[in-house]
């Protein structure tokens, strides 16, 4: 197979690929406050915490439909709401949106109580709640892991024989990583939903009166959970990204790779650590930026996620094939700095030039999506409709009722608990 004949191949195969969810919910009680009960005893794989006993996260199996990761993530939360319902200690339901119910103090939050081989799960929370403090840590959301199928690589490795292929698939990562840095403030500012908070969660954070009413997506502002400096990553090569990583954990600043909080990180099979890291290389690609989005079961919108997979081929094929910007790519500080001024309410309206952009990009993406799907065998999810996702994108950029944090606002202006949310909620919520 010539180099031409391997190009065509990875062409017509692009949106082919392997997607994973995760879903960070609080639990909550039937009088609106944050659940204190420790986590019910289910025995189900992809069901677990993250960092308080209160905390639910839901992990789907990998798959190579982004539908049956959103099915998967609503069956989950459907046997945790039946089992929660029913408690002896009373009713309590899972709490929907990233931003957090009432909380009887910081005290009352509980750290997620793992035991025997998995206990230092508790002693790393302990020592988060005690950096970062235990009210940053109730926001919740999605995470979407992604990987291009191995057959990729193999096709990649025929382009590029000299370089072993576990070595390739992780400089590949890593350049795409680097792209997607440079699009997360857009990926934040259309699926924002985290607008409305309780005044006392607003205090917890500190954040001022007069700043109450500017985000729309407080998870992904400033006050979000970010470190308590701007790490700077090299994406010169693979060797340079981990070290560039390894140079905090050696200054203390961190104690371990997990603790870089980015929006977007590469990751490994198995345990995230930089020695797994370093011995195996990349498996996917993790996407941290998502709100929960209250009107979904699966926490996201799956016409979002199609459009974050069609951005992913769209890069791929640009930085495959050429046209890419120019433009050298900015600094993380700049590109976080950015991220953060995209949960802004008035975002779009205060800075023309992105939405600009915006509408540009998803232009170009409506053009090469429709000689995509020209190109004889080119491979089409079956329940993908990209010209009608990158239209659906394109709509928020103009009409401020199809944002999500919009919507919300005009809902529940006067906080979750007056609306008595939790008396409502279910798996009813559309994934599409």
């Amino acid at each position: 197979m010539n180099v031409q004949e391997v190009d065509k191949k990875i062409f017509r195969n692009l949106l082919r690929g392997e997607f994973g969810i995760e879903k960070e919910s609080l639990r909550v009680g039937a009088d609106g406050y944050l659940a204190s009960t420790a986590h019910p005893k289910i025995r189900r794989k992809g069901i677990s915490r993250d960092f308080g006993e209160s905390q639910v996260e839901f992990i789907s199996g990998v798959y190579t439909s982004l539908q049956d990761a959103c099915i998967e993530i609503c069956a989950l939360q459907e046997i945790v709401e039946r089992a929660v319902y029913t408690r002896p200690e009373g009713k309590e339901y899972v709490w929907t949106y990233s931003n957090p119910p009432l909380y009887h103090g910081e005290d009352s939050i509980r750290i997620a109580e793992f035991s025997g081989a998995k206990k230092q799960k508790t002693t790393y929370r302990q020592y988060l709640a005690e950096k970062y403090g235990k009210v940053k840590m109730l926001f919740s959301g999605v995470h979407l892991n992604f990987s291009m199928p191995e057959e990729f690589f193999t096709l990649l490795h025929k382009k590029a024989p000299d370089l072993p292929k576990k070595r390739l698939k992780s400089e590949w990562y890593l350049k795409l990583c680097d792209v997607l840095m440079s699009d997360s403030w857009l990926l934040v500012a259309l699926t924002a939903a985290s607008p409305v908070a309780e005044r006392q969660f607003w205090d917890g954070l500190n954040v001022r009166e007069d700043e109450r009413d500017a985000y729309a997506s407080l998870r992904n502002s400033q006050y979000g959970y970010w470190n308590h400096f701007t790490p700077e990553l090299s994406y010169v090569d693979f060797p340079s990204y981990l070290e560039s990583m390894d140079a905090y954990v050696r200054r203390n600043e961190i104690e371990s790779i997990q603790e870089l909080y980015y929006p977007i990180r590469l990751k490994p099979a198995g345990e995230n650590t930089l020695a797994n890291l370093k011995k195996n290389g990349v498996s996917h690609i993790e996407l941290r930026m998502l709100d929960l989005n209250p009107m979904c079961c699966a926490g996201v919108a799956k016409r979002d996620l199609i459009f974050i997979h069609l951005l992913i081929a769209y890069r791929s094929a640009k930085l495959l094939w050429g046209g890419q910007t120019k433009e050298a790519p900015q600094p993380d500080k700049e590109r976080i700095k950015l991220h953060k001024t995209a949960a802004s309410q008035t975002f779009w309206e205060d800075y023309p030039s992105k939405k600009a952009y915006a509408q540009s990009l998803i232009a170009d993406m409506k053009a090469f999506y429709k000689d995509y799907e020209k190109q004889p065998d080119s491979y089409v999810p079956h329940d993908y409709a990209a010209l009608e996702v990158l239209a659906f994108e394109e709509s928020k950029l103009s009409n401020p009722k199809k944002r999500y944090a919009d919507q919300l606002r005009s809902l529940y202006a006067d906080g979750y608990m007056r609306a008595r949310m939790w008396e409502t909620m279910g798996t009813e919520g559309e994934f599409s």
